[in-house]
């Protein structure tokens, strides 16, 4: 009997080893933080003249501020306003108004919410330019 419960006893001591070495190693999750792009903070305008039937996109980037954001537009956005290509920011002025403004703050266009997403010139008076939403 004594032999028999050694024997036991060994059998459920190997068992149990045998059972610890056999477990892997934990899970580890391979995803590295941050490892997704965040969505773009940006949103892209189809920025349009039309009295010169010109428009090129325009697209206001990351928050600079809490009232300010970058901006960018191509070099083809100067046919469409004089000047537009060198605007660096976009500024929410609380009422209503943005001020599409160069690396300087001078202002370039001042827009005001039309319809839905679209934006309308309201200054300089002259200009007739429509940013409507591209996304």
């Amino acid at each position: 009997m004594k032999t028999l419960t050694i024997a036991a006893l060994a059998g459920a001591v190997s068992l149990g080893v045998w059972a610890f070495i056999g477990l892997d190693a934990p899970g580890v999750d391979p995803m590295i933080s941050n490892s997704i792009p965040a969505p773009a903070a940006g949103h892209s305008y189809t920025v349009s003249n039309v009295v010169a039937n010109t428009a090129c996109l325009g697209e206001r980037g990351t928050p600079i501020s809490s009232r300010s954001a970058r901006f960018t537009a191509g070099a083809d956005c100067d046919a469409v306003w004089p000047g537009l290509s060198k605007a660096r920011t976009w500024t929410n002025n609380g009422d209503g108004t943005v001020v599409v403004a160069d690396a300087q703050g001078e202002a370039i266009l001042t827009v005001t919410e039309g319809d839905g997403l679209a934006y309308e010139a309201v200054e300089p008076a002259e200009a007739m330019v429509t940013m409507i939403s591209a996304d």
